[in-house]
């Protein structure tokens, strides 16, 4: 009998689909191991995983093994029949050969001799009343098609594609939480990351700046991870994961991408377990850095990082900001800048300028002075008591108090001062010791985000 799909992945016909998907991730990474190696050996382990996980084609396929098994079992089961009925020669009684072969001559001859009878009437005939006919002419050789290989083919650019199902099953194995934590330890933000190579992930660096000690929940693993790269330009940043099994997912690119196609996101969005959710390609947008995806597929604070997929399963974005004042408007950096990533800082015009303000519409426009003067008070309510700062690529500190009286007092990189500041809800400016000025980008109870501009920025926590 040949060989199953349960052969080929190596496990039971009643397995789980999570004993098969253990099965297909061992059996690519013993493959990947090997190194060189025939290149449709993956493509059968990952077409098999894929129907082996989808419970009706699963169904019909094991119903057509157990026709294949039930037709084999009665054809052994006839041959054994044909084989008790067969008489057995006796091997004492010498066997007439010679009277078979006389007959079989004389068969032979008179076959001949009505063959020869034959032809000659027919010639006969030819020459009474000759025919004329077209023959269409034959070719020398004929090209005939090359065997269709049995191994199952799915096309990675069917019109069709992938469910969302297969390439949340697919993918799914690949995408992090991605949790932020100060250097005291508190958590102070969340997003998503994509496995992009053995132990490295990719996610937004808006994710990243916000704290200096990270933590990626990959599946059942739960790993420290460090950035080795950060690309503010892009918004992209890579984290190293030493430890993890979790595998890597193909990248593709906008290249292929048109407008109207269908495309999936996967993040962790709010911190929750992993979601999916489906949308279109609404347009691509061409900005300062490049070209970003503009999707209708919904994400919330927390799939930043997360990644977009084609209906091939592979990876042509991260989700990267939303715009405020619209409705699923959404927007996806492409995977094709990971190719091209280097160590780099935000310009004015860059992607990773407009995270900082996810892209806030005419909001900064507003004409009411009261509404204004409001916000200003409440933000300097804010900005009041004890904050430890930090850079996260520069690598400068400050410890420092603020009081109701635009006093503060403190410690700069380890230096003593005092002075006064100023703050109008959108500038922090300090003058006197520790002279420095910057835009706030996020202030709230707990937490403040102060850029002094060419991407030095300070996150502060509130003691």
């Amino acid at each position: 009998m040949k060989k199953t799909l349960y052969d080929i992945l190596s496990v039971e016909a009643d397995a789980t689909p999570e004993q098969i998907r253990a099965a297909y991730q061992r059996a690519t990474s013993e493959l990947d191991n090997e190194g060189q190696h025939d290149p449709n050996k993956k493509v059968i382990l990952r077409e098999a995983f894929e129907l082996l996980l989808h419970p009706q084609k699963r169904a019909s396929y094991d119903a057509r093994l157990t026709r294949q098994k039930s037709l084999q079992a009665q054809a052994i089961t006839n041959q054994d029949k044909q084989a008790v009925a067969a008489p057995v020669a006796n091997p004492s009684k010498p066997k007439n050969w010679f009277a078979p072969v006389i007959l079989g001559a004389l068969l032979l001859a008179a076959v001949a001799t009505w063959w020869s009878v034959k032809q000659k009437e027919e010639r006969n005939k030819l020459r009474d009343n000759p025919v004329v006919s077209e023959v269409m002419p034959v070719p020398a050789t004929i090209n005939l098609p090359a065997p269709t290989p049995q191994a199952i083919t799915i096309s990675a650019n069917t019109e069709a594609g992938k469910t969302a199902e297969e390439i949340y099953a697919l993918r799914s194995p690949s995408i992090a939480l991605i949790s932020v934590f100060s250097p005291t330890g508190v958590q102070v933000a969340i997003g998503s990351g994509v496995m992009i190579e053995p132990q490295v992930l990719i996610t937004n660096c808006h994710v990243t700046r916000s704290g200096v000690q990270y933590k990626a929940k990959i599946g059942q693993e739960l790993l420290t991870a460090t950035v080795i790269m950060a690309d503010e330009e892009f918004d992209l940043c890579r984290l190293s994961v030493p430890g993890s099994t979790a595998p890597a997912v193909e990248l593709g690119s906008t290249d292929n991408l048109r407008i109207g196609h269908k495309v999936f996101a996967i993040g962790a969005p709010q911190g929750l377990d992993l979601t999916i959710s489906d949308g279109i390609v609404s347009s691509l947008r061409t900005l300062a850095s490049g070209k970003v995806i503009q999707t209708t597929a919904p994400i919330s604070p927390g799939s930043s990082g997360g990644g977009l997929f084609d209906n091939a399963g592979k990876l042509v974005g991260i989700m990267t900001f939303q715009h405020r004042l619209g409705q699923n408007l959404n927007f996806a950096v492409p995977a094709d800048w990971i190719r091209t990533m280097s160590s780099r800082r935000a310009t004015n015009q860059s992607v990773g300028a407009l995270t900082m303000s996810s892209i806030d519409g005419n909001s900064s426009n507003r004409s009411d002075n009261n509404q204004q003067a409001s916000s200003a008070q409440q933000a300097n309510a804010k900005v009041l008591g004890n904050w430890l700062c930090y850079g996260v690529l520069t690598g400068y500190s400050m410890d420092i108090f603020f009081n109701k009286n635009a006093q503060m007092t403190g410690t700069m990189n380890g230096k003593k001062f005092a002075g006064n500041y100023y703050f109008d809800g959108k500038s922090l400016t300090l003058s006197g010791g520790g002279s420095f000025s910057g835009v706030v980008e996020e202030l709230s109870d707990y937490k403040m985000v102060i850029n002094a501009g060419k991407a030095a920025r300070l996150v502060c926590n509130k003691k």
